[in-house]
């Protein structure tokens, strides 16, 4: 079992805080066009494996949205094709408007980084990602580490 101490405010560290906004192109005979906000990389590279990320945003009188995009996990391979060294996960977790979400990561890597993909609908939004700082353990290897060591 992983134990975290996530209630200690203390443990977190903002690593990620941008307002971002759509592309507004005016139409020809009146109105626009928003072009959707691009995937978010978020530039840092990561090396504990517990994230919280906090998405807003403006919504329109009479809509009701709860979701909020994906964040997805990327990790170096040292596979190097087509111009890329990273390797992306197909499962990408979804966020939700308004909340902190807690993104837990399992240990697979020595470091990784994240990036953000947003609904094609928003127009701008607000992105913070923190990272855990706190202890990260399992309760079950310390408890056999600890019987091997008693031996």
């Amino acid at each position: 079992m992983r134990e975290l101490q996530l209630g200690n405010s203390s443990n977190w560290e903002i690593i990620h805080n941008a307002n971002v906004s759509a592309v507004i192109l005016s139409k020809e005979g009146g109105g626009y066009k928003s072009v959707p906000i691009p995937e978010i990389s978020i530039a840092v590279l990561l090396d504990v494996f517990v994230l919280a990320v906090r998405v807003s945003t403006i919504v329109p009188e009479g809509r009701t949205w709860r979701f909020a995009g994906h964040i997805k996990q990327s990790v170096s391979t040292g596979i190097s094709a087509f111009d890329n060294q990273d390797a992306s996960f197909n499962t990408k977790r979804p966020l939700f408007l308004d909340k902190i979400n807690l993104v837990l990561y399992p240990k697979i890597s020595t470091n990784y980084s994240v990036s953000i993909k947003l609904p094609d609908w928003f127009e701008n939004a607000g992105v913070a990602v923190w990272r855990y700082t706190g202890i990260d353990q399992d309760a079950d290897l310390t408890r056999i580490e600890a019987k091997i060591d008693a031996l």
